[in-house]
């Protein structure tokens, strides 16, 4: 069989698997590419090209979606099976980070009760619910999306489809590392937002205790809605990378530009910020006096950053046009 024979096959067979559990993708691939190398052989004529004869069988296979239906797929499900490997492991995890950050916000400075715990522990439920609603919709979103940029079945034409995404190095997915950075991100999205009383400097305050200086409190500005977009855009990257179950070169590509808008986002928090303007009156509150060390080390700290923010502006633009590198030459190698 020829080059544009093979590739008109392996378009449809791609596209019938993204429609299919990740783990089921490769055995239906070999015995789809099989069936249909079969019947072309068999229905192959002299006066025919071999090309005129792929298509006419592929039209006649019907619409991806149709013959994934064949193998399993079932296109009523609000997650489609493809995806619901990918839900499935985020799911799972999501009650445990759920709990880490609900331990944060126990009543611990009133005592154990039983009261108590049985209020956290209906806030803790409450928000697993809540968070696995939130998960549901992305995921529902996601699905609803890849169906609007899909043919409709009386508009199929095979030599449409798109082809599959060039083979990229390091493309493959460690589903595991993968749920692990899209939770961190959540719990970092979490705790500037609503728990922004333990996002900041830690400090001993005897006693076995601690207090939590607030970003605020020593001239830390960060600009939430942007902080908020480039988080939010890492959640939805990393999910959607977690239901293709590989890196492609455009979601490779997006992830350049969410390291662009993360160096925005550092140089507008550094800009709106006045480092080493501490807030003395939020920190005598918690009976730091101005003339306390700690208070002198947060100020030296906050000013370190002005002369931290130089190199750490420079290596993110070296490692963006690093990667900038090395899409650009897998691009030219592709070609």
């Amino acid at each position: 069989m020829n080059r544009e024979s093979n590739e008109l096959i392996g378009r449809y067979v791609y596209h019938v698997g993204k429609h299919l559990p990740p783990e089921r993708r490769e055995d239906v691939a070999r015995e789809l590419t099989s069936l249909i190398g079969d019947r072309v052989d068999d229905e192959v004529r002299p006066s025919e090209s071999e090309e005129a004869v792929v298509l006419r069988v592929l039209r006649e296979m019907g619409p991806p979606p149709a013959v994934a239906e064949r193998y399993g797929y079932e296109r009523r499900l609000l997650i489609g099976t493809g995806s619901l490997p990918a839900f499935f492991k985020l799911a799972k995890i999501l009650p445990v980070v759920i709990l880490a950050l609900s331990v944060l916000s126990f009543p611990y400075a009133d005592g154990f009760t039983l009261s108590a715990f049985a209020t956290w522990l209906v806030n803790y439920l409450h928000s697993v619910l809540l968070n696995l609603g939130v998960l549901v919709v992305v995921f529902v979103v996601l699905e609803q999306l890849s169906r609007t940029h899909a043919k409709p079945e009386a508009d199929f034409d095979p030599e449409k489809l798109s082809p599959p995404p060039a083979p990229f190095d390091g493309g493959k997915v460690r589903p595991a590392v993968l749920v692990a950075k899209i939770y961190a991100t959540v719990v970092v999205l979490l705790l500037f937002n609503f728990y922004p009383n333990v996002v900041g400097v830690w400090t001993n305050a005897g006693m076995a205790r601690f207090w939590v200086v607030p970003l605020s409190a020593v001239g830390v500005h960060v600009p939430l809605w942007l902080f908020n977009v480039w988080l939010a855009g890492h959640v939805l990257l990393k999910t959607e990378v977690l239901r293709q179950g590989t890196w492609t070169r455009e979601s490779r590509w997006t992830q350049v530009g969410l390291a662009m808008l993360g160096l925005v986002v550092f140089i507008a928090a550094l800009w709106s910020s006045h480092l080493g303007q501490l807030d003395t009156g939020f920190l005598e509150s918690l009976g730091l006096a101005p003339s306390d060390p700690r208070v002198k080390a947060l100020s030296e700290a906050s000013r370190a950053l002005v002369l931290a923010a130089g190199p750490l502006i420079l290596l993110g633009l070296w490692s963006i046009a690093k990667d900038v590198r090395r899409l650009l030459r897998a691009s030219g190698s592709a070609a």
